[in-house]
């Protein structure tokens, strides 16, 4: 009865937000088990600065010019992926993957959901971390943080050996800015995340500097990334999704998910809705998982219960915590 009231909460908190998982990057890629399509890609637009219909960003850096893209299993279809281009604080060209606000009060889409949803989050990150600040996250939402906050980031550029896959390779390549000429610092990150969190964060205590203080941010849409750390790492994480179709008695379709969440025993979760009105579960498969950096940064039900002691919650936001912020707080 409590897993069942816990689910429950679940899925009435992200009621409202029907595209965060399914969204730009799960909708065209998919999580790594589910099957794939070769993809394909087109440049749709380029907008620069002070021309009609150039959106409002909120960078902490202007903008000076948007790229959009196309992206899906055929041209002319697939979701739109949008990309600022702007200076950095010294004068240096940079680009982070965008989500531009609605154009109009009625327009629905997982950009102008993200883009509410990343502009609370950089207003937080600007109020509850100094300058100093220093973020551990995945390259793009780090370009984000630094587009959206100014703030520095441990890594925020690509690497060619995270896409096996040549014309993913070369998508990202081009979204992302161009690869890093060092690999070192993401596949370090990459390893981190797959490990046991105490081990993780013995090995990043000597590895990152002491003079700065840490934050992670972390984002529902890193479970899009298992296949880069898998690349990075050489681990497969041990984390499987399954999706489940819309039922009239929502309580059918609690029992549907729990059924299959407790299949493997470990029982952490956590679920998301989808635009077809189902639901998308994701279940860690083993106790070695339920350890690791990755799941215990991310709101599964086993890091609810048992959250990491030397982090300390910034921010987070709402819609089934979508974002969060911790400080590291170092011995």
């Amino acid at each position: 009865m409590k897993n069942a009231k816990r689910l429950l909460i679940l899925l009435q908190s992200v009621s409202g937000i029907a595209l965060i998982l399914a969204g730009v990057l799960l909708m065209v890629f998919g999580p790594p088990e589910f099957s794939r399509t070769a993809i394909r890609y087109e440049k749709l637009a380029e907008l620069n600065s002070g021309e009609a219909g150039f959106p409002d960003l909120g960078g902490h850096f202007p903008a000076e010019r948007l790229t959009r893209y196309r992206i899906g299993p055929k041209i002319g279809g697939g979701v739109e992926l949008d990309v600022a281009h702007y200076r950095d604080g010294q004068g240096k060209p940079a680009s982070a993957l965008a989500y531009p606000p609605a154009l109009a009060p009625a327009q629905q889409g997982s950009g102008p959901i993200r883009h509410e949803l990343w502009e609370a989050t950089a207003k937080a990150i600007l109020s509850h971390t100094g300058e100093d600040a220093l973020f551990v996250s995945w390259w793009d939402d780090a370009q984000r943080i630094r587009f959206l906050t100014g703030r520095d980031s441990w890594i925020d550029a690509p690497v060619a050996k995270a896409f096996p896959d040549e014309k993913e390779r070369k998508f990202w390549q081009q979204v992302g800015g161009g690869f890093s000429s060092d690999d070192s610092r993401l596949k370090q990150l990459a390893r981190w995340l797959s490990m046991d969190a105490d081990l993780a964060l013995a090995e990043m205590d000597k590895l990152t500097p002491k003079n700065q203080p840490i934050y992670f941010l972390t984002c529902l849409d890193d479970l899009a990334r298992l296949g880069e750390i898998k690349a990075l790492s050489g681990v497969k994480m041990p984390f499987e999704a399954r999706d489940f179709p819309q039922m009239a008695i929502i309580h059918n379709q609690i029992a549907e998910v729990k059924r299959w969440v407790g299949e493997n025993g470990s029982a952490s979760y956590l679920v998301q809705q989808l635009p077809t009105g189902g639901v998308r579960a994701w279940r860690i498969t083993n106790e070695v998982g339920i350890k690791t950096l990755f799941a215990r940064l991310l709101p599964f039900t086993s890091s609810l219960a048992n959250p990491l002691s030397n982090q300390s919650l910034v921010y987070q936001t709402g819609w089934g915590g979508y974002l969060s912020v911790y400080q590291w707080q170092r011995d």
